[in-house]
């Protein structure tokens, strides 16, 4: 029994059963919701997260478990027979009277009896179970380390998808402003067409471009709804909620000047946190399968009441009831078991074994990760300012031929071109501003700091 509990404690709980389905709550949110605040919302709501601390409070209780193995064990019993044949005992002959040499077989007893009365067990000695306190508390530290990396895991794909709704909603705001700036076009031509002052050709070519750019931002519309809705999914509000994304997120000049590379420390991850006290529990579990060949002691009384009758007539007043009283211990000592624990603390060292190959794989991937991290943000930040440069070029090109257009020096077609060219340069820039919070994210999340973003 004692080997059941750690195990309970060694091994993963199955995920909590459904408490029932959840009330439909009211969010009161501002009117522009920061990256911070959707992080506290989903901190306070994501279901995942909820389910990995129920999963801690459950490691709770099941320690108090094992431990309540080592306290007495209080129980109280009732047993009635009714022998149809009583059963025959054999006993040498002369006992009773008759001839020595004979087998007389008699029936001791009676054929009702009944029995009543109190049993305590109380451990005294058992290697097991102080092993398995030991793992249990372990185990509770295992589950505590997994609930703050699922509260990690939860900050980390808010502040994605945040961030992947905002550069979404900066190409919108391109593409309406590209918009505005055609159909403004579209009129002005418009005019110059019904007044003999331009070519079909030339408006038409600005409608085609027109529709296009409309048709764009219709996917983008369909984008952002599918973002959204996956972003409230994960802070754990109703899909019909309204939000308004803080686009502040995407300042760079304030957040690059703020974020600061801190030092790397791999034991700073909750992953290899995780495989650290997981090593504790293997080592748990070898020396509870060494114990099983440990001797244990248990003390034990039972006090009891009996009756006996011919006939059922317990209920009677004048029945006679004959008390009982025993106390002892008992001492149980494991000889030779077929070599089973040799066997099961070898495959309980080779367990070990693997999950050190595993950590030493998962530090590797972990450095590798953290210096890609870096290697990305320092990229994006000269990326970003080769797009910035970019971009003043593209808006200087559009001013000069809009100018040279309007004053009939320069043909639409130089004009659409530079409309598309200075559109795609401020795509650009925006979503590499995107890449750069990204890549600040990654850094954060690689070097297990990611809850700085609470901060």
């Amino acid at each position: 029994m004692l080997k059941k509990y750690l195990i309970y404690a060694f091994f993963l709980l199955a995920p909590a059963m459904a408490m029932g389905q959840e009330s439909v709550q009211e969010f009161s949110l501002p009117d522009t919701l920061t990256l911070k605040e959707s992080i506290q919302i989903g901190l306070e709501n994501n279901r995942t997260l909820k389910k990995a601390i129920l999963d801690e409070e459950k490691a709770k209780y099941q320690r108090n478990e094992i431990r309540g193995a080592g306290l007495p064990q209080f129980s109280a019993y009732g047993q009635y027979n009714n022998f149809l044949d009583v059963f025959p005992q054999a006993v040498p002959g002369g006992i009773f009277g008759g001839d020595p040499g004979d087998i007389q077989v008699i029936s001791l007893g009676v054929p009702q009896s009944l029995k009543a009365g109190f049993q305590l067990n109380q451990l005294i000695f058992s290697n097991s179970y102080l092993i398995g306190l030991k793992a249990a508390k372990t185990g509770e530290e295992f589950y505590r380390i997994l609930a703050e990396q699922s509260e990690e895991d939860v900050i980390h794909e808010i502040s994605m998808n945040y961030l992947g709704v905002i550069q979404l909603e900066l190409q919108k705001e391109n593409l309406l402003a590209n918009i505005n700036q055609l159909e403004s076009l579209e009129k002005i031509l418009q005019a110059r067409y019904d007044n003999d002052l331009a070519r079909k050709v030339d408006l038409n070519r600005v409608k085609v471009n027109l529709t296009s750019i409309k048709s764009e931002q219709e996917n983008l519309d369909i984008a952002i709804f599918q973002q959204e809705g996956y972003l409230k999914l994960l802070m754990g509000i109703p899909v019909d909620t309204e939000i308004n994304l803080d686009h502040s997120v995407s300042d760079m000049d304030q957040k690059v000047k703020n974020f600061q590379v801190g030092d790397f420390n791999i034991f700073d991850r909750k992953d290899i946190q995780v495989l650290g006290v997981q090593e504790q529990l293997y080592e748990y579990e070898y020396k509870n399968i060494k114990a099983a060949n440990q001797p244990q002691l248990v003390g034990f009384a039972d006090f009891n009441k009996n009756a006996f009758s011919n006939n059922f007539d317990f209920l009677s007043q004048n029945k006679v009831w004959y008390q009982g009283f025993l106390i002892g211990v008992k001492l149980e000592i494991p000889i030779f078991d077929g070599m089973q624990t040799k066997y099961k603390a070898a495959q309980s060292r080779v367990s070990a074994q693997q999950l050190n190959l595993d950590r030493l794989q998962l530090e590797d991937a972990a450095d590798l990760e953290y210096k890609n991290a870096i290697n990305k943000y320092y990229n994006s930040l000269t990326t970003l300012a080769s797009l910035d440069s970019n971009l003043d070029l593209a808006d200087e090109v559009m001013k000069e031929t809009t100018l040279l257009y309007k004053e009939g020096l320069s043909p639409l077609t130089d004009l659409l071109d530079a409309e598309t060219t200075q559109r795609q340069a401020q795509a650009n820039y925006n979503n590499q501003i995107i890449q750069v919070r990204i890549a600040q994210l990654e850094i954060l999340n690689s070097s297990g700091k990611i809850t700085n973003l609470l901060l």
